[in-house]
């Protein structure tokens, strides 16, 4: 890239020097025996201008080769990093959805107070989420196990092991109710 730079650069330089060239000859100055020099002269510098153009072309495309083959030959070890990132964007995607269901639970204290199922992994929330606190308190072990598994998350323990589980992934606090 810093060579193809330096190469443009130049290209640019010699315009530059061959405008400023042309606008210092005065129009009298074709008039006699130098006009054959002055062509001369201009007409080496433009085709020293076009054999420079010509080279920046061809280092471009040689240029152009490489980054298309370092695009095409990613190998199977960049495809894999590719997948787990998409993947990793997904479980954040997610999670950020999550927040605001866990923001509103987090200050639910009394029996009464309305929950909000944060989605599951397909993105919707999942079936049969507790309305309330309340009910949340004393739900089945069925009810707790299906909330976990919409979750991805284990089913180990007891009633009490799986209520905590969604208790803390839900955002609902831990109180003494």
């Amino acid at each position: 890239p810093h060579r193809l730079s330096a190469s443009f650069a130049a290209m640019a330089d010699q315009i530059a020097a061959a405008s400023q060239a042309l606008a210092l000859v005065p129009s009298t100055a074709f008039s006699g025996n130098d006009v054959t020099v002055e062509f001369a002269s201009l007409k080496s510098k433009l085709a020293s201008i076009e054999s420079t153009q010509e080279r920046l072309a061809a280092e471009f495309a040689a240029l152009k080769e490489q980054f298309t083959q370092l695009n095409t030959d990613k190998g199977p070890a960049l495809e894999e990093l590719d997948k787990k990132i998409e993947a990793l964007k997904k479980v954040v995607e997610i999670d950020q959805q999550r927040l605001p269901a866990r923001l509103n639970n987090s200050r639910c204290t009394v029996l009464n107070t309305p929950l909000k199922a944060p989605v599951g992994n397909d993105g919707k929330p999942p079936p049969n989420f507790p309305a309330t606190r309340g009910e949340f308190e004393h739900i089945t072990k069925e009810r707790y196990e299906a909330i976990l598994k919409a979750y991805g998350l284990p089913l180990k323990g007891d009633t009490d092991a799986k209520r905590e589980a969604v208790r803390t992934f839900v955002g609902i606090p831990q109180d003494g109710l």
